[in-house]
């Protein structure tokens, strides 16, 4: 197979991992549309919770993506607020407007709903607000990662404080009540769960993106991956039905079986699919829908609704199947969506700006790292 000139200084594995992530992305979003409204005892409950949750590990592995690009570069606070926050900003005004009419003309919506829905964004669009909080914490954080045993101490008080205390927290609660309120407390004086917050992943795929593994570490890791994605499968069936109504408290992105499943995802693809030797139309292909990922990203829960307006969902047919089946028609459909504004005419200043974005939020010199 032939060698890619820009192979060399393109890191590949990010390609890969954004394209399936962005996949299951859409998969999660589908199988949520009835996630709450079936038994939770009946076949197509368990199909909704598999692909739901087995997919939880896709926004995690965005945000260490974008970790292991940005604090690797040396950025101007300024730079950050009128390059990065700006656009971002523009993109959310446009597309919370976009979402705002689509639940004024498919749902009727009173214009109070409408008001707050542009305010607030779509569901997905929370995920803008969350990278705007990285990113101006991108001056603080990179002294941080640039000494290697501060960069541990803080992802260590990440674990301890976003992950381990909540998750002892809501585990002790089911046992002991006082126990319980103590951890939430020791929580919630100590104000470190809110800096820290989503800043796990995007220090971790700083860290983990330098980072050499030995085979043995390797192997440990994906065992974790394993037990976390059983845990995020069969732990929500268990409570759920215990309970008698669905349960999404394995769904965080504090939850540890999340934690425990993106980071081996992450480690595989550096490991493995990083000198990935493919023809130039795979090659090529590849890149292009990497590119593509922000804009689907976008679009997704439109063409979602679109189909739901129409009378299609989850429920045309079996569930085990009509999740992936729509996910494939979706997902094809927004990269179309995606590219025809990407390379149209018809690109207005905000989806100029918002293809600005596509170059460094999730491409640019996105895909590039010092080997």
């Amino acid at each position: 197979m032939p060698e890619h000139s820009s192979t060399r200084r393109r890191v590949i594995y990010f390609d890969v991992l954004r394209v399936a992530a962005i996949f299951a992305v859409v998969a999660v979003h589908l199988s949520a549309m009835h996630w709450a409204d079936v038994d939770v005892n009946s076949r197509a409950w368990f199909a909704f919770n598999l692909y739901c949750t087995a997919g939880k590990w896709s926004v995690p592995i965005f945000v260490m993506i974008s970790g292991a690009l940005f604090l690797g570069r040396d950025v101007s606070i300024s730079t950050i607020l009128k390059k990065n926050v700006a656009r971002i900003a523009t993109v959310f005004l446009f597309w919370s407007g976009c979402y705002a009419l689509v639940y004024l003309v498919f749902r009727h919506a009173p214009l109070s709903v409408v008001l707050s829905q542009f305010i607030t964004g779509h569901y997905h669009l929370w995920f803008l607000y969350m990278i705007v909080g990285l990113y101006l914490l991108i001056p603080l954080l990179r002294p941080i990662v640039q000494n290697e045993m501060l960069m541990r101490y803080f992802l260590l008080l990440a674990f301890i404080f976003t992950f381990l205390l909540p998750q002892l927290a809501l585990f002790t609660s089911f046992v002991s009540y006082q126990a319980s309120t103590v951890i939430r407390t020791v929580i919630m004086y100590s104000y470190c769960f809110f800096p820290l917050g989503l800043t796990i992943y995007f220090v971790g795929g700083y860290y983990l993106s330098k980072r050499t593994f030995s085979r043995r570490e390797e192997i440990i890791l994906y065992c974790v991956g394993v037990a976390g994605l059983l845990v995020s499968v069969f732990a929500p069936v268990t409570l759920s039905r215990a309970q008698g109504a669905p349960s999404d408290i394995f769904y965080t992105y504090n939850s540890l079986n999340v934690l425990c499943t993106s980071v081996p995802i992450f480690v595989f693809a550096k490991q493995h699919l990083n000198f990935l030797h493919m023809g130039e139309r795979a090659y090529t292909l590849l890149r292009k829908l990497s590119k593509y990922s922000f804009g689907v990203y976008l679009v997704h829960p439109m063409v979602i609704e679109l189909l739901q307006h129409f009378g299609i969902d989850t429920f045309f047919c079996n569930a085990f199947f009509s999740v992936p089946l729509l996910a494939v028609f979706v997902f094809a459909v927004s990269t179309a969506i995606s590219a025809a504004r990407s390379f149209g005419k018809w690109n207005t200043p905000v989806e100029m700006q918002q293809n600005a974005m596509l170059r460094t939020l999730f491409f640019s010199a996105s895909s590039r790292q010092d080997r």
